[in-house]
């Protein structure tokens, strides 16, 4: 009965996944990571299993749970960044909080239909600003340039499924959800403004954006990854607002106003990823990450009413993970991670779609504690903390229209996990 009624959860939660979408101005995964222990390594997930966040990183891993677990969490990242004109006038400080509930669920499937090859299925979901942001989307305008890569989110949602092949490899795939709308307005309006037989038609569906992956213990001391991240876009596509000017109720023309406009931008990724235990108590993880931004200036250049005519110039970045995890104690971890990731942003825009974005430096410091003394408990439950840094260096760039923009700041934030295994 409990692996039914688990089947059961799991199932409806995979089915969820395709019905909810996900849009705002910054993906979780990407920007943060989605578990303690991801961001306490750097998120140099790839060849590291054993946590729920591999549904994303690395869904291949999945198939080597060996056990079936809950993780509730809660992220809060505080950036305090400022920029704008180096002009000496008015200066950008954008202080948007991100006060994240996290949730994981992983299943170890093999059991539940006695499969011998190892099978296990993830499903992860955070939500912004304690529960209240199911949906943000936002493509604004600013004379003073604005930070486009951080700010509130919209639910995000992950699933995976792994799969053991033989012992030294596994398979898996999964994917994340973006959003594609469309919208319809209709009205009569008289020459003061009044308006009436006002109708209003709105439509989405989701965009499932692949994720496909190896994981391959092929030694006791290594373990080789390596993640493909396919490319995702929340947009409205087709707004269409139709009036009817009216003068005396007689019609006196009809006024189509077309717009379409895009949000979050997940570029393509692949990922390689190496981690060794040159002891049991010492693991070491090292990834390098190909993110497919140059893509970007040619995507919002069609069909979005803010950025086609901000002229960005956008570039590939590459970016070097390293964590380190140390179980000091029989029980206790202390963990510590670095990345250093390049702004993809070589020409920042034009008019009022200036982006501001910075090269930065990511530090995290984290540790976990496995608690074994809960009588009631058939498995240690786990409890981890981190915390971590994003350092923007300082930069001054000259927009195509001939302004200079500055900008630099740094972020803190902390992430504690709670981890039930069943």
């Amino acid at each position: 009965m409990k692996r039914f009624v688990s089947f059961v959860v799991v199932f409806a939660l995979w089915l969820a996944c395709v019905s909810i979408a996900q849009a705002g101005l910054v993906f979780i995964p990407n920007t943060y990571g989605m578990s303690a222990r991801s961001i306490g390594l750097g998120n140099a997930m790839t060849a590291v299993g054993n946590d729920y966040s591999v549904a994303y990183f690395n869904p291949a891993a999945l198939g080597a749970m060996t056990t079936s677990q809950l993780d509730i969490g809660y992220l809060y990242a505080a950036p305090r960044f400022n920029g704008g004109l180096n002009d000496g006038g008015d200066e950008i400080n954008f202080e948007t909080d991100n006060k994240l509930v996290l949730l994981g669920f992983t299943m170890n499937l093999s059991e539940l239909f006695n499969n011998k090859h190892g099978l296990g299925l993830g499903f992860d979901m955070s939500i912004d600003n304690n529960l209240k942001s199911f949906m943000n989307f936002e493509d604004s305008r600013d004379d003073n340039g604005q930070f486009a890569r951080y700010g509130l989110s919209s639910v995000t949602m992950v699933t995976g499924l792994g799969i053991k092949i033989i012992p030294q490899l596994y398979v898996g795939g999964g994917g994340f959800i973006m959003i594609k709308g469309e919208n319809k307005l209709i009205a009569e309006t008289d020459m003061a403004g009044n308006t009436r037989e006002e109708e209003i038609q709105v439509s989405a569906e989701p965009a499932f954006a692949p994720i496909i992956s190896l994981y391959a213990p092929v030694h006791p001391v290594i373990t080789i990854g390596a993640s493909y991240r396919g490319k995702a876009l929340a947009k409205f596509d087709a707004i269409d607002a139709t009036t009817d000017a009216l003068v005396s109720d007689s019609r006196l023309t009809t006024l189509n106003l077309l717009m379409a406009f895009k949000d979050t931008y997940v570029p393509q990724q692949a990922t390689l990823g190496v981690a060794v235990r040159p002891m049991q108590e010492l693991l070491l993880s090292v990834d390098g990450t190909w993110a497919n931004w140059g893509d970007y200036d040619e995507e919002v250049s069609k069909k979005d009413a803010v950025k086609e005519n901000a002229d960005f110039d956008t570039h590939d970045i590459y970016i070097p993970r390293f964590g380190i995890e140390w179980t000091a104690l029989e029980n206790v971890c202390f963990r510590a991670g670095y990345y250093y990731e390049d702004t993809p942003f070589s020409d920042p825009g034009i008019g009022n779609a200036v982006v501001l974005d910075n090269a930065k430096h990511v530090f995290s410091l984290g540790a976990a504690h496995d608690i074994t003394y809960i009588p009631f408990l058939a498995h240690p439950l786990t409890v981890g903390a981190t915390y971590f840094n994003h350092y923007l260096i300082s930069r001054t760039v000259e927009a195509g229209d001939g302004r200079k923009f500055e900008s630099s700041g740094d972020l803190n934030g902390v992430i504690g996990t709670l981890t039930l295994r069943y």
